[in-house]
């Protein structure tokens, strides 16, 4: 009964199931493509959940194609040192080049100056390679044995290193930005992809003169996807699996959820699951109403921990859902804050990233990151 009820959704949201279902983003690839193939290292930036590493798996779908081609992915969010930095890359390429042939007894050769040890990731099963670095000489070292590895052999590499900005978090002063770069004049068979989604420090990485980085990348921003292509997406989707959905109810749906790619895909997922053969309007607004459910206790924490004037800051960012001229007369008497309080909530919500920050033509925007949160705050 249910296998004839429901069919696997179509809208993936946490890993990529191919090129089928996976929504637009072509003129961004073209560029990440020509970038590979012009050894033009790139900065991919974007908003959290808005399809970055989705789009880099994608990249790494079609570049696997190519024989001599090798796409390595090193998510370094978790690390906190440059020694925890060269365990993630160093497990990183080793897992890639263990694709072709095994690697583990080749690593731990090169890498025994520094005491290399095996394990498994008890996540994943794989397997992975940390190193056991006492000195800051061992980090330059063990990067520049990895990297000439790669330098020796006859593929061509991609390297996306995400959430790179996190090497500006780190307690002690960084020295991976100017490890990397030194290798740029000579790796004729590396290309770079440094992601992430805090684009300030993004910035900071690449674009200020004191940095080893300054000026040696392009950068390229990701928006959102367009309403064109989301939707005709969704209708395929729908309609390919037998069941009839109309126009009206999927612009409802996109308007609804922004076109924020996680938030539309995780919607567009429930919905799916939850009609059988025609999609009426109460089948997306019950669909909403459960996409929020899902993540109350968490708003609800949100509410608990802030204090009230964050916490009514908050709310009233999200019933503007884009919030122009924050300490203007206007916003600050139609929410009854004062100047200084707004500004000091405004800081906490930023730094919790609650709240996202942009400079515009029209000067600084500000809204929930969270699309989800937003329409349970303007519900409230």
């Amino acid at each position: 009964m249910l296998e004839n009820r429901y069919n696997n959704s179509p809208f993936e949201m946490f890993s990529y199931a191919g090129p089928d279902y996976f929504c637009d983003r072509e003129v961004e690839l073209d560029e990440l493509v020509k970038a590979f193939d012009s050894r033009t290292n790139t900065v991919l930036s974007s908003f959290r959940r808005l399809g970055k590493t989705s789009l880099i798996t994608h990249l790494h779908y079609y570049l696997s194609m190519r024989k001599d081609v090798i796409c390595i992915y090193i998510d370094v969010l978790k690390t906190k040192s440059d020694a925890e930095f060269i365990d993630q890359f160093v497990t990183g390429v080793m897992r890639a080049l263990d694709k072709i042939e095994p690697q583990l007894v080749k690593f731990l050769k090169a890498l025994g100056n520094v005491r290399p040890q095996a394990g498994i990731d008890p996540a994943t099963g794989l397997p992975t390679l940390s190193v056991d670095i006492q000195k800051k000489k061992d980090i330059g070292q063990t990067f520049d044995t990895v990297m000439n590895m790669l330098l020796d052999r006859p593929e061509k590499f991609q390297i996306t290193i995400d959430e790179f900005q996190q090497i500006e978090n780190y307690e002690e002063p960084t020295v991976i930005d100017a490890a990397i770069r030194s290798f740029f004049p000579k790796a004729r068979n590396l290309h770079f992809i440094f992601s992430g989604s805090d684009q300030h420090l993004l910035s900071m990485l690449f674009a200020s003169p004191k940095k080893a980085m300054f000026s040696s990348t392009q950068m390229l921003t990701l928006d959102y996807i367009s309403y064109d292509a989301y939707f005709k997406f969704i209708k395929r989707h729908f309609l390919d699996s037998g069941k009839e959905i109309s126009d009206s109810i999927i612009d409802e749906l996109l308007n609804w959820s922004k076109r924020y790619t996680f938030y539309t895909h995780f919607l567009c997922n429930n919905l799916f699951m939850n009609t059988v053969d025609k999609v009426e309007s109460q089948d997306l607004y019950k669909a909403m109403e459960r996409c929020i459910k899902y993540f109350e206790g968490a708003y609800y924490f949100f509410e608990k921990t802030l204090s009230k004037n964050q916490f009514l800051l908050l709310r009233a960012i999200a019933k503007e859902e884009i919030a122009i001229n924050i300490y203007s007369k206007d916003f600050l008497s139609k929410y009854k804050f004062s100047a200084s309080s707004t500004k000091q909530a405004l800081k906490v919500l930023v730094d919790e990233q609650l709240v996202h920050e942009k400079n515009t033509e029209k000067g600084l925007e500000f809204f929930v990151y969270d699309v989800f949160l937003m329409r349970w705050l303007q519900e409230k």
